[in-house]
């Protein structure tokens, strides 16, 4: 059985000039890209992070180095309820874990850089950690976005809200909500009970029921109502064979309430290393080009995107929405501060700093390979011939191409790439 979130729809008829899909906090325009300190270094827009909880820290570093990862798995239920088979989290520990003034001190430093938005990835839950509102707090005094990645059980479910932050969920999303610098990232893999309930691994007693109410609230305390700025989004991720015919549907019922839908495979970190190998056969990577030409097919059917713009910024690593480039402006700050070039891809070759600790994160950011990059709008993925065929790109715009012409043969080339070479 299939249970949505009750929701009307708020996208108008006709698509307002300059209307673009993108969970805000997450990507920036070319300009801001472009942008560079007095001293002509380009900005640190963005990173990820890891804020563990000060009890999960304390206890994972009591002990030798050489335990840390059993300790970290140990004591991993004080972060996390949940116990997700593809979690990108749960992997390498090399390092004693940063607690929460070793962040404080490499936002600084970041800020001097330039840095607009964080997202927070874990380690686990943050509305598990009894010191969220002091981190919201933090960031609301420094005018940082933060976007909150969850599965959104705490959130809809009191008993857990309640057992996690003293107060129920109406109560909890009010006041997260209430941040200008949050922004909500939550789960939704599929709008089928059954296989929601099983997939998210969750420990309250109906995920569905939680997650639908998450929605509900969220969307009552304004986070899709401002069409030029999504405040919320939903999280198909990690794309499987488990929810692949779910994740059209998600796409659109999203798109029409103005909440951005992010739809990528999964990550080749942490535990998604387990699901790679599924990623890579070859029926499942045409059912994936598939999806992702359905899903540029109908916003282009509804006027939200145009080939043209399409063919410009290219085919995002997230179907549909705003291209990441999160390599161009940003890097990831593990919780034992390792710092990756993106936590899509935790290779010793995407690694760009061993512990952020023992340098200054201006040397870190001018060093890095995403430095050198420069300013590209459109960074495509680290997940590239791995969970994502290299060749999606490219295949995904030109059957967009080939649908365009079968469908509209007679339109100009202003309107249509009929015209152009191929």
């Amino acid at each position: 059985m299939k249970t949505r979130s009750n929701i009307p729809t708020i996208l108008p008829k006709v698509v307002p000039r300059g209307y673009r899909l993108g969970a805000d906090c997450w990507s920036f325009p070319k300009e801001k890209l472009e942008e560079r300190l007095k001293d002509g270094t380009r900005k640190l827009l963005t990173l990820d992070v890891s804020i563990a909880p000060d009890e999960f820290v304390r206890k994972v570093n009591q002990g030798s180095l050489s335990e840390l990862r059993k300790r970290a798995n140990q004591f991993y239920g004080l972060t996390c309820p949940n116990n997700c088979p593809g979690c990108f989290e749960k992997g390498d520990v090399k390092n004693y874990l940063l607690d929460f003034d070793c962040v404080k001190d490499y936002i600084e430093q970041a800020s001097r850089l330039g840095l607009e938005s964080v997202k927070f990835l874990g380690p686990g839950e943050l509305e598990a950690n009894p010191d969220m509102f002091r981190i919201l707090d933090y960031f609301q005094e420094r005018n940082i976005k933060i976007g909150i990645f969850t599965k959104g059980e705490i959130l809809g479910d009191d008993e857990l809200a309640i057992k996690y932050q003293n107060i129920n969920s109406e109560e909890l999303i009010e006041r997260i909500c209430s941040y200008k610098v949050t922004r909500v990232l939550i789960d939704c893999r599929t709008f089928d009970e059954v296989k929601a309930n099983r997939l998210a691994h969750s420990i309250s007693r109906n995920y569905v029921q939680a997650r639908n109410r998450a929605i509900e609230l969220l969307v009552e305390n304004g986070m899709n109502a401002d069409l030029y700025c999504q405040r919320m989004s939903l999280q198909t991720n990690p794309v499987t064979t488990d929810n692949i015919d779910d994740v059209l549907e998600i796409f659109k019922w999203g798109t029409e309430r103005n909440i951005a839908v992010c739809v990528t495979p999964t990550m080749v970190s942490g535990r998604g290393r387990r699901l790679v190998e599924a990623a890579q056969e070859p029926e499942f990577q045409e059912r994936l080009i598939q999806l992702y030409v359905s899903i540029y097919d109908y916003l282009l059917e509804r006027g939200i995107m145009t080939y043209e713009q399409l063919k410009d910024e290219g085919v995002s690593s997230y179907a549909g929405i705003t291209p990441c480039n999160q390599l161009s402006c940003g890097m990831f700050v593990r919780k034992d501060g390792v710092v990756l070039r993106c936590p899509g891809n935790d290779g010793e070759q995407y690694i760009i700093a061993q512990d952020i600790r023992k340098r200054p994160l201006r040397d870190i950011w001018v060093r890095s390979q995403n430095y050198a990059l420069g300013p590209i709008f459109n960074n495509k993925c680290v997940k590239d011939g791995y969970s994502i065929p290299t060749r999606l790109y490219g295949v995904v715009l030109a059957k967009v191409k080939s649908r365009l012409k079968d469908c509209h043969p007679t339109k100009s080339s202003k309107e249509s790439p009929e015209s152009e070479n191929s």
